[in-house]
C-alpha cells in the first residue's frame, strides 16, 4: 500500500472536512470547482495553493491568494517545502499535514534516525485574531475619524484622517491592527482600506478644510501602484483638499519623489514629508525636493518645556531652516500650553496634539 498524504483540521473548525485528502499531484486547493481539493469556505481564495510531490518531498505554493498561506506560522512567499506534522495555514484555517504509511498512521517526519507515533494538538498561538482580522478587511469594519491640526495662533487649519477599527474582537487601536497586518503581509490591504473609507466619510461629511492623509511605508515601494491608487480615489472625490504624507524614511530617492511630487500636483494634492527626525533627518531631499509640509516627528515635541533646553534649540534650528526654504512646518504630540507657547516662539507654522482635540468620529453632522 503506498503512502497517502492529507490534511488534518483542527478540532474546533466545524464549517471545514477533518480531511482533506492528497491523493493526486499537483493538488491544488481552493474554492474553484476545477480544484482537486475543492474548500469553499469563507477566505479562501477561488485558487489559493498547489501541493507538489517531488522525489518523496511535499512542497506548497501559494497561488497568490488574498488571505496567504502558511507553514509553521510563516507566511510563504515561494516553492516552500512541508514535511508531515507541520502546521499549514490556508488563509486562518488551521491544518496539519499527516501521512498514511502503509497500513500505519505517521503522525510527524520520519527519518531512518526517528519515528514518533504520537502528536498534540494543533497549537492555537497563531494570530490569535487572525479571522477577525480578516473579517475587518473583508467587510469594511473599520471607522474613520480625524483630528483638529491648528495654525501657530491658534485658529482652526484643517484635519489628519485616522483610521479604527469596529470589530468587536479587535478593540486596541491602530496599533494592534497593523501588527496583524504585518504577520499577514496585509499593510497595504490595510492601509488601502483605511484611505478609501475616511475619503469617503470626509466627502459624505463635506470637510472643505485641507485633510492629512497617512500611507504605510509598504506602500512605497512600489509608488506606481500607489499613485495609480490615488488617481482613482481622486477622481472620485475631486472635492476634497488633499494632503499626502510620506514617511521621511521613504524619501530615499530623489529621482522617484520627484517623480511622485509632479504626479501629485497633477492631482492637485499637496505633499508633506511626515515624522521627520524621527530618523536620518534627509536633509538634501529637502533641497531637490521640497513638500509643501514638513511634519516634525512626535520624538522632537513631547517633553518641550523648557527653551533653555536642548530640544529647543535643535527644534528651533530645524525649523528656522526649513521656514527658508518656503516649507511649512507642523509639530504633532501637543499636549501643554508650554509646549504649545514655545512651538510658537520657534515659529512652527501648524500645531496638532491633545492640547487642542482628540481624535472624533467623522459623522454626517461633523
Amino acid at each position: 500500500m503506498s503512502d497517502r498524504f492529507y490534511l488534518e483540521s483542527s478540532r474546533g473548525q466545524a464549517q471545514l472536512p477533518r480531511r482533506l485528502e492528497l491523493d493526486a499531484f499537483p493538488a491544488t486547493v481552493g474554492r474553484h470547482p476545477d480544484c482537486n481539493v475543492q474548500l469553499n469556505v469563507d477566505r479562501i481564495s477561488r485558487l489559493h495553493a498547489r501541493f507538489e510531490l517531488r522525489d518523496g518531498q511535499l512542497w506548497v505554493e501559494d497561488l497568490g491568494s488574498t488571505n496567504g498561506t502558511f507553514v509553521n506560522h510563516e507566511l510563504i512567499k515561494d516553492l516552500t517545502t512541508v514535511k508531515v506534522g507541520d502546521v499549514v495555514h490556508l488563509a486562518d484555517h488551521e491544518f496539519r499535514l499527516m501521512r498514511e504509511q502503509g497500513a500505519g498512521l505517521v503522525r510527524r517526519s520520519v527519518s531512518s534516525a526517528e519515528t514518533v507515533v504520537g502528536m498534540s494538538a494543533l497549537p492555537r498561538e497563531f494570530p490569535l485574531q487572525m479571522a477577525a482580522f480578516f473579517d475587518l478587511l473583508e467587510n469594511g469594519k473599520v471607522a474613520s475619524f480625524y483630528q483638529a491640526i491648528h495654525r501657530g495662533d491658534g485658529t482652526f487649519y484643517g484635519y489628519e484622517l485616522l483610521g479604527r477599527s469596529t470589530h468587536e474582537e479587535l478593540t486596541e487601536g491602530p496599533g494592534q491592527l497593523f501588527a496583524l497586518a504585518a504577520a499577514l503581509n496585509a499593510e497595504v490591504r490595510l492601509s488601502r482600506l483605511l484611505r478609501r473609507r475616511s475619503f469617503e466619510a470626509a466627502s459624505k461629511a463635506g470637510l472643505k478644510a485641507p485633510l492629512f492623509f497617512n500611507n504605510h511605508p509598504t506602500e512605497c515601494e512600489n509608488f506606481d501602484e500607489l499613485l495609480s491608487e490615488l488617481a482613482s480615489l481622486r477622481s472620485k472625490f475631486p472635492e476634497l483638499r488633499l494632503v499626502f504624507e510620506v514617511h521621511e524614511a521613504a524619501v530615499t530617492d530623489q529621482s522617484a519623489m520627484a517623480s511622485v511630487r509632479r504626479e501629485l500636483s497633477r492631482m492637485n494634492i499637496e505633499l508633506a514629508y511626515d515624522d521627520f527626525g524621527a530618523g536620518q533627518a534627509r536633509l538634501l531631499e529637502l533641497v531637490e525636493v521640497p513638500p509643501d509640509y514638513l511634519k516634525f516627528d512626535i520624538s522632537l515635541v513631547r517633553g518641550l518645556e523648557d527653551r533653555d533646553s536642548a530640544k529647543f534649540r535643535l527644534l528651533e534650528t530645524l525649523n528656522s531652516m526649513i521656514s527658508d526654504m518656503g516649507i511649512r512646518t507642523l509639530a504633532e504630540g501637543i499636549e501643554t500650553e508650554t509646549t504649545a507657547t514655545l512651538c510658537r516662539e520657534i515659529g512652527i507654522d501648524f500645531l496638532q496634539g491633545f492640547l487642542y482635540s482628540r481624535p472624533k468620529l467623522i459623522t454626517s453632522e461633523t
